[in-house]
């Protein structure tokens, strides 16, 4: 029976160098040869993602902004799923200026990285994941792709642990009901459309292919996985999960960096 494979990408699929174990890698390869179906479903705007699936081409769908852009590798084809709009951008503008935040914008087409100072303390201690992947641009850059509302699909903050939750109380309460605000890997905001999540996209690409939830196996370790994994047939959490995602896991596994992955794909197939 064909196996559909989500996989998370930071914190699940990729180890703390931004590249995906050996084992799993041979894994996945493996899983594709047999034609069954590999996913990634992640915060990460669509260009970033695409170097990850650029780089393994083994993947059959991507599953960007947390649902926001549906990408479909064989077809060359995006689905999309809602904007910010200039209101809202600009007040996550001055709130990235007010925390002095790395601020990542994904659009269908492009991936910016906004950053009011040169250093962080705090991002020494957290892992790379995918910095060098974005485009870096000034202040007034920044305000010129606020003012002139660029399509864009998401906006993130990256802080510190505890400016992560400050920023995160304070948009739970201004955006409630208007948009989805979520904590991502500890260290991250993820602002998305209201109705965006990464199951939500899953499910649009189960019914594109007359596909059910039963065949799905998830691996994630994060808020934004909580859904896809409550609704798997199997479910798995990373060994650092946040605690919700670990209540509805099917099972804890080991962490990023090991080949966790790998080992329960090749039970599976």
């Amino acid at each position: 029976m064909k196996k559909i494979f989500v996989y998370d990408l930071d914190g699940t699929l990729l180890q703390h160098n931004n590249l995906i174990n050996e084992t799993t890698l041979a894994a996945i390869k493996k899983a594709h040869s047999l034609d069954h179906v590999n996913i990634i479903a992640t915060g990460r705007g669509l260009k970033t993602t695409k170097v990850i699936s650029d780089m393994y081409p083994y993947f059959d769908y991507l599953v960007s902004n947390n649902g926001t852009i549906i990408y479909d590798i064989a077809k060359q084809k995006s689905y999309l799923n809602g904007f910010i709009d200039s209101k809202t951008l600009q007040l996550l503008f001055d709130i990235a200026l007010e925390y002095n935040c790395l601020s990542a914008i994904s659009t269908p087409d492009d991936a910016f990285l906004f950053s009011p100072q040169k250093e962080y303390d705090w991002l020494s201690s957290q892992a790379q994941m995918d910095l060098k992947a974005y485009n870096l641009i000034s202040y007034a850059q920044m305000k010129n792709l606020i003012d002139n509302n660029t399509s864009i699909s998401q906006f993130a903050f990256r802080n510190s642990e505890a400016t992560t939750k400050v920023i995160y109380n304070k948009l739970a309460v201004e955006l409630k009901d208007k948009y989805k605000v979520t904590i991502t890997n500890r260290i991250f905001v993820d602002i998305n459309p209201l109705d965006v999540d990464k199951f939500n996209g899953i499910q649009f690409i189960l019914n594109s292919n007359n596909w059910s939830f039963d065949n799905v196996v998830a691996f994630g370790d994060s808020s934004n996985d909580f859904l896809m994994i409550k609704n798997a047939k199997i479910g798995f959490a990373m060994k650092h999960a946040t605690p919700d995602l670990v209540q509805v896991a099917t099972k804890v596994i080991g962490d990023c960096n090991s080949d966790a992955i790998g080992q329960e794909i090749l039970k599976l197939i």
